[in-house]
C-alpha cells in the first residue's frame, strides 16, 4: 500500500506523460486516483470508455464501411438491371435482310456424306443446321421464310416474317422440312430454280432466294436440250445464291417409302439412266449414285444471275444470308437492354476484382482496425 503522498505523485505524473492536468481538490492540491475498475464500469468522471461499448458498435461500423463502398456498387448494378429488364427496343436504323430459303427434300439429299462429331449426317439435315445457325446471327428486322423443292415445282412453307418477334416459330417450322412432305420422286431442279424466283417476285417484298440442293437431275437432263427460263422471269430480276449441298464422291441413294420409312438403296435398274432419254446414247449412267453436281448448279447460277456458294461449313448459309449486296437499310426495332446489362457487368467486376479485394480490408473478412481484441 502506497503512502497518499506516492498516489497524488503518480497521478502527476501520468497527467504529464497524457498531456491532461491532473484533477484537483478545493485546495488545490492535486486528488488521489479512482479505485481500479477491473469490469470495465465507466469511473466517476466519464473519461474511460467501456470495452463492451467499443466491441456492440463494431458491426455498426463494418456495415457503414460496406455500405459506403461495396453496398452502392451492389445498389447501382442492381439499378442498371432493373434498367435492362424495362427498357423498350428502340427504332434505329441499320442493315437489315430478307432471305426465302429453298430446301431440296428429294431422296438424293438424304445421303450422308457429311460428318459431324464423327456422326454421318445427311445433306438436308446439314442445311438445316447452317440455316438454323444463320438465324442467331440475323439482325433484328430481318426477315426469313422457308420454301420446299421436289418434282418441278418450288412451294413457300413460311413466307418471310420477323427474326426476333418470330424465332421460337421459325426453330419449330424449320424443323419439320423434310422428305415426309416430299410429294414427287422426281428431281427437275431447274425448273424448281425458276419457280422459286417466280414465288419470290409474287410475294412483293423481293426477297433474297437461298436454294439448297445436291443439283442431281431425276430424270437426267438432255445436255443437248437446254431449259429456257420462264418467259415471266429474267435473269438478275431476283437476286439470291444456289448452294451445292453434298460431297464429291457419289454415294448410294437411300430409297424410303410414302410414310418416310428407309427400304434399302435405289439400284440401277430402278431408276432412269441418261440412256434412256438421249437416244443412241452410249453413255453409262449412275444415276443410283448421288454426289454434289457442281458444274450443273454453277451453270444454272449464271443462267439465273445467282451467286454460287458449296455447303463445305455450318456458316454457308449464314454468309449468303448476309450478303453486303442485299443489305436493305431500314428502321427497325433495336434492342439496347445489352448497354446496361454490360455497364452492371463492368461495374461489379471492377468493384470486386482480385485487385480491388487487395486495396480494400474491409471486405477481407477482419474487423475494423479501430476495434481491437482484449488481451
Amino acid at each position: 500500500m502506497n503512502a497518499p503522498g506516492a498516489e497524488i505523485s503518480n497521478n502527476a505524473t501520468a497527467a504529464a506523460e497524457t498531456g491532461v492536468p491532473a484533477a484537483r481538490n478545493a485546495g488545490g492540491q492535486p486528488e488521489a486516483p479512482a479505485a481500479s475498475n477491473p469490469e470495465g464500469l465507466a469511473g466517476t468522471n466519464g473519461s474511460a470508455r467501456p470495452y463492451a461499448s467499443r466491441v456492440q458498435s463494431a458491426p455498426l461500423t463494418w456495415a457503414r464501411s460496406a455500405l459506403d463502398a461495396d453496398g452502392r456498387a451492389i445498389l447501382l448494378a442492381l439499378l442498371l438491371l432493373l434498367v435492362a429488364l424495362f427498357v423498350p427496343p428502340i427504332p434505329l436504323k441499320h442493315d437489315t435482310y430478307e432471305s426465302l430459303v429453298i430446301f431440296d427434300i428429294t431422296q438424293s439429299m438424304d445421303v450422308e456424306d457429311y460428318d459431324v462429331g464423327n456422326t454421318p449426317v445427311s445433306r438436308l439435315q446439314f442445311a438445316r443446321d447452317a440455316a438454323r445457325r444463320a438465324l442467331r446471327e440475323l439482325p433484328c428486322g430481318s426477315k426469313v421464310g422457308w420454301g420446299a423443292f421436289a418434282g418441278y415445282r418450288t412451294l413457300i412453307l413460311l413466307a418471310p416474317v420477323e427474326v426476333c418477334e418470330n424465332y421460337g416459330d421459325l426453330l419449330s417450322s424449320l424443323a419439320k422440312v423434310d422428305g415426309s412432305m416430299r410429294w414427287e420422286n422426281a428431281s427437275e431442279i431447274t425448273k424448281g430454280v425458276y419457280w422459286s424466283m417466280r414465288a419470290a417476285k409474287q410475294l412483293g417484298t423481293n426477297p433474297n432466294v437461298i436454294f439448297v440442293t445436291d443439283g442431281q437431275e431425276a430424270p437426267p437432263l438432255d445436255p443437248t436440250n437446254i431449259l429456257p427460263m420462264f418467259d415471266d422471269l429474267k435473269a438478275g430480276q431476283v437476286r439470291g445464291w444456289l448452294v451445292g449441298a453434298g460431297g464429291y464422291v457419289p454415294r448410294p441413294i437411300p430409297k424410303t417409302d410414302d410414310d418416310g420409312n428407309r427400304v434399302g438403296f435405289w439400284r440401277a435398274d430402278e431408276v432412269m439412266q441418261p440412256g434412256d432419254i438421249i437416244q443412241n446414247s452410249k453413255i453409262r449412267g449412275a444415276e443410283h449414285l448421288s454426289s454434289l453436281r457442281e458444274p450443273h448448279l454453277q451453270e444454272v447460277a449464271h443462267q439465273v444471275g445467282f451467286g454460287y456458294l458449296h455447303l463445305n461449313s455450318p456458316e454457308t448459309i449464314a454468309r449468303a444470308m448476309l450478303d453486303k449486296r442485299f443489305a436493305r437499310r431500314e428502321q427497325a426495332r433495336t434492342d439496347l437492354y445489352w448497354i446496361p446489362a454490360l455497364l452492371a457487368l463492368v461495374l461489379l467486376a471492377a468493384r470486386f476484382s482480385p485487385v480491388s479485394l487487395r486495396r480494400g480490408g474491409s471486405r477481407s473478412g477482419r474487423l475494423p482496425s479501430a476495434v481491437h481484441s482484449p488481451k
